[in-house]
């Protein structure tokens, strides 16, 4: 996994949480359901996990998301995978795209580091 961050330094994969995804549509939403692999998050997603290893309640996002507060999983990830098809995603650990917590490029994982994140927010930029 890949992340630029900026004012503090977000452990290597976690910071992932909101992964790249395709060219998305104007509709965006999360799901939530039981996984314990990274594998369980489809392809054009990015998926979050609230155990580390991809474990526990998952939950995934496609599209972007100005609020992610009422999705639980997203207020407390312990583990991510970027599973988009076409693009890198920043998440913020505030609403509307504010308090830049760094850049998930497309494929990347993050088995945890120890803490949760909250992401509040996502966007996909990067689409190729």
């Amino acid at each position: 996994m890949i992340i630029k961050a900026s004012a503090k330094r977000i452990g290597g994969g976690i910071a992932a949480l909101v992964l790249a995804g395709t060219a998305f549509t104007s509709s965006a939403h999360a799901e939530s359901f039981s996984a314990t692999a990274a594998s369980d998050c489809p392809p054009g997603w990015f998926c979050v996990w609230a155990g580390e290893n991809y474990t526990a309640q998952m939950q995934k996002v496609e599209g972007n998301n100005t609020d992610l507060s009422r999705y639980t999983v997203f207020v407390h990830a312990r583990s991510d995978f970027n599973n988009g098809r076409s693009c890198d995603v920043n998440l913020y650990g505030g609403k509307n795209y504010t308090n830049y917590l760094g850049t998930v490029k497309r494929g990347g994982k993050g088995a945890g580091v120890g803490h949760e994140i909250k992401i509040l927010s996502n966007k996909w930029v990067n689409c190729t």
